[in-house]
């Protein structure tokens, strides 16, 4: 792990704004003050900008992991962790963290240290986040929805993360058909998952397509488990409707829904 002190480094490391030298100071600032939005500041607009992850995402998370561990503030903690499955979600596979520094000026020895060192981040992060959730019942129901996509990231659920992070607010989820990629709208209509072939918010009083609830052979307990253990009251309902299938308003192929739910990631 590249020390805060080692500007030199840091001065190298991609960011959205050219270099990273801002970010060991917020890295202080936070760990000293455990600040909400410096910690927005720090993630949201230095290492994970507008959904791109950076050279200094790398770097930066085994220090923000580092607070938590120290940290005894549960509701901070809470708030980090979901923050960083959000950051982690596209970094699923060694090659592509290699990838980030293909054109880096970093020698070796720096571009080793900060890899291995986020690698060893990695299983800190999954120890993190299967140590909190007790404390999730504190959360409101977003926060417990975002809390799901850590703990989807923390068993290698990288793409079904995604699905939670594009339709976080759960009023809507797309079906894109595997068959013909037709798409298929789905609207959370109080916990009812209804199908539409035209999107319900500019095509009124069109007929529901049927869902047939839990016919399907999908193994969902990798996802039913965390929703259980969370309590997320909000995500429970759709479960049945997640395992039903439907059928392909342009091609009439049947298909899972969950799976097609996949398909429009």
């Amino acid at each position: 792990m590249i020390r805060l002190d080692e500007l030199h480094i840091w001065k190298k490391l991609s960011s959205p704004y050219g270099n990273s030298e801002l970010i060991p100071s917020l890295i202080d600032k936070l760990s000293k003050t455990l600040d909400k939005k410096i910690a927005d500041e720090l993630i949201w607009e230095h290492i994970y900008h507008q959904g791109s992850v950076y050279e200094n995402t790398l770097a930066t998370v085994p220090h923000v992991l580092k607070i938590i561990e120290k940290s005894d503030n549960v509701e901070f903690n809470l708030n980090m962790i979901a923050c960083l499955g959000v950051v982690l979600i596209d970094l699923d596979n060694i090659s592509y963290v290699e990838q980030i520094f293909e054109e880096n000026n970093l020698d070796e020895k720096e571009k080793n240290s900060i890899q291995i060192a986020f690698i060893d981040a990695i299983e800190k992060f999954r120890i993190l986040v299967s140590h909190y959730v007790p404390n999730t019942r504190i959360l409101d129901e977003e926060s417990k929805r975002f809390y799901l996509i850590a703990f989807l990231v923390s068993i290698q659920r990288h793409k079904e993360a995604e699905i939670f992070k594009t339709f976080n607010m759960n009023d809507e989820y797309i079906f894109v058909c595997p068959n013909c990629e037709e798409e298929t709208f789905l609207w959370n209509e109080e916990n009812v998952l209804n199908a539409y072939c035209r999107d319900p918010s500019t095509n009124k009083n069109q007929e529901k397509l049927r869902i047939v609830l839990d016919q399907s052979n999908i193994n969902l307990k990798w996802l039913e488990k965390p929703i259980d253990i969370i309590n997320i009251n909000s995500l429970k309902p759709l479960l049945q409707y997640f395992k039903g299938d439907i059928n392909c308003h342009s091609c009439s192929k049947k298909h899972n829904v969950f799976e097609g739910i996949m398909n429009s990631i």
